[in-house]
């Protein structure tokens, strides 16, 4: 597994700045929320679009009688259901704690309530934990 860059988010001149060179984009603004706000929706979009684009033309190649077309197409179909009908969720790491993220979209907590504290209740040895001492 190898790490790569995809995006960056850097301070210049008092404004923040965000760029994504797979879709030649930068974003700038005075927070940083607004701008990765902005950025997400314009990846997303981008991203469907493309995805709809790939679609459509694996539709052609079906109808022409390319051979595997309608195998590649179903796969495409299942990735982008996968991807952009799902509800997006993340797990946030802040310190040693870890959060689970949900989209507004998917939450049934009251608005106040964005993340969710993943606890660790990994299992003892003994059975006891969490158990009343004496």
């Amino acid at each position: 597994m190898s790490d790569e860059t995809l995006g960056h988010l850097r301070k210049v001149a008092g404004r923040f700045e965000f760029s994504y060179p797979d879709c030649d984009l930068v974003v700038r603004g005075p927070y940083a929320e607004w701008v990765l706000e902005a950025a997400a929706e314009i990846i997303a979009r981008t991203e469907k679009l493309r995805a709809e684009g790939s679609t459509e033309e694996l539709k052609m190649l079906a109808e022409f009688g390319e051979p595997n077309a309608d195998m590649e197409l179903d796969a495409q179909k299942f990735h982008a259901k996968s991807r952009f009908e799902a509800v997006p969720q993340c797990i946030i790491s802040m310190g040693e704690n870890d959060y689970r993220w949900v989209q507004r979209d998917g939450r049934n907590a009251p608005d106040h309530v964005y993340v969710e504290r993943i606890v660790d209740m990994s299992l003892t040895r003994g059975k006891n934990w969490l158990s009343n001492e004496d």
